[in-house]
């Protein structure tokens, strides 16, 4: 929900929050509320406090209106430069489709779409039919400089510098570490693994003899929609270790800690649990402890500035590893295979690994 100072709920925003409860997940609603709430604050800004629910006319909107905030955005200090852009985009991509559904549920008028008599005007698509916006399309093709993936050794000198303190915690940075790397999942994914997802220790024992991957269902990827990836025997045969040992020591405290408290202690499923609450560990928990231990290996000479270790870098890794393979195995249309699995939803959309997978090896030159 989204509050105002006195707050009070913002009704309108809620209500387009709830018709999209089914198609997204969790972790994208809050993304949107984040990017509506954002805009709301700029129109009160620019109507000295009014808020949209008191006029919902919002005669200031119009392409004019969104270029000023689009520049806004763009100036704001301390933003991350090297994603700015991109994340401008997003912003307005939320916005517009707000603009679109308050206007298909009767609250606004010629506020928005491909009509001249509309404020705001939508390019139409050749494709789909789907509709954008000329800013949105002007920074979507504005990409980033390509960047290469951490090399092994960097993430491998990042996991020995973790700055946690015990060894069962040591244990589970780097077993999280290596689902990044190993099989290219984000870090929701990760923090959202659970123990009925793991295959058998014993079906991931005879698959490792057999020299055969296992396969795991992730519930929670990109746009919501499971997908089913092969994963190393090994690394689920490790998994089973942490769980059996160093995660049942972390239930174990939770257990006598509620017990002191006279509460009952309920066991999580998931597989990474936090030693504070006892329950799943959060992505951003988990981020923060990446980088952590970047900042310590660089504080200690480990590693420089320049050799950068990030969580998403994990998934960076892993991906330009599927496409120098797929390169060196000779096949064809390797971006087309590589989506598949790297659960990318087009092969455009693998640009950034492709163009960087050429430039972090020398050429002796």
């Amino acid at each position: 929900m989204i509050l105002s100072e006195e707050l009070t709920v913002h009704r309108l925003s809620l209500q387009y929050l709830l018709s999209l409860r089914v198609m997204c997940a969790e972790r994208t609603l809050i993304t949107y509320a984040h990017h509506i709430c954002d805009f709301l604050t700029q129109l009160e800004v620019d109507n000295n406090g009014c808020s949209d629910e008191q006029r919902l006319a919002w005669d200031e909107i119009d392409d004019s209106w969104l270029e000023s905030y689009r520049n806004e955005l763009l100036s704001r200090p301390g933003a991350n430069k090297d994603n700015t852009k991109n994340y401008v985009a997003q912003v307005l991509r939320t916005v517009i489709a707000y603009l679109e559904w308050t206007q298909t549920q009767g609250y606004s008028y010629n506020l928005i779409g491909v009509e001249e008599r509309c404020r705001v005007r939508l390019l139409p698509s050749k494709k789909d039919g789907v509709v954008s916006h000329p800013l949105v399309k002007r920074l979507s093709k504005e990409k980033s400089a390509p960047r290469t993936a951490p090399r092994m050794d960097w993430i491998e000198i990042v996991k020995a510098h973790t700055t946690l303190v015990g060894n069962n915690l040591q244990v589970r940075f780097e077993l999280m570490v290596d689902w990044g790397v190993v099989v290219g999942l984000r870090a929701h994914e990760i923090c959202a693994l659970n123990i009925e997802q793991l295959p058998e220790r014993k079906t991931a024992e005879n698959a490792a003899i057999a020299g055969e991957n296992v396969f795991i269902n992730v519930v929670i990827s990109k746009g919501s929609k499971p997908k089913v990836i092969p994963i190393s025997p090994l690394l689920v045969k490790k998994t089973w270790d942490y769980i059996e040992n160093d995660r049942s020591s972390t239930v174990s405290v939770h257990r006598k800690r509620n017990r002191k408290r006279k509460d009952v202690y309920v066991e999580s499923s998931s597989i990474f649990l936090s030693s504070t609450t006892g329950r799943a560990l959060h992505p951003r928990t988990f981020s923060n402890q990446v980088r952590s231990a970047f900042c310590c290996a660089v504080e200690c000479g480990a590693l420089t500035k320049d050799e950068l270790v990030w969580l998403h870098g994990l998934k960076h890794r892993f991906t330009t590893d599927i496409l120098k393979g797929l390169d060196s195995a000779g096949i064809q249309r390797v971006e087309e295979i590589a989506k598949h699995l790297t659960r990318h939803k087009s092969p455009d959309s693998l640009q950034t690994y492709a163009v960087g997978r050429f430039f972090e090896d020398s050429n002796g030159s």
